[in-house]
């Protein structure tokens, strides 16, 4: 039995987020340790634009079958 398109769509739905997760965290751990304010205010800028990119990425359930 061939594998669910859907599932593979999902799973890598999962990975973008739990990649964004890591990404995000690391930049906040960073943003943590800033030694200046400038440091502290590009690494918010980081974080800010991983969370636009994946509030803009294509929508959950867009067209196949998992919404």
């Amino acid at each position: 039995m061939s594998e669910d398109p859907r599932d593979a769509r999902l799973q890598a739905r999962l990975n973008a987020l739990e990649s964004a997760i890591a990404d995000i965290e690391a930049e906040a751990c960073a943003a943590a340790h800033a030694l200046c304010a400038h440091e502290l205010q590009m690494r918010l800028e980081n974080i800010a634009r991983r969370v636009e990119a994946l509030r803009t990425a294509q929508p959950w359930g867009a067209g196949d079958g998992t919404a």
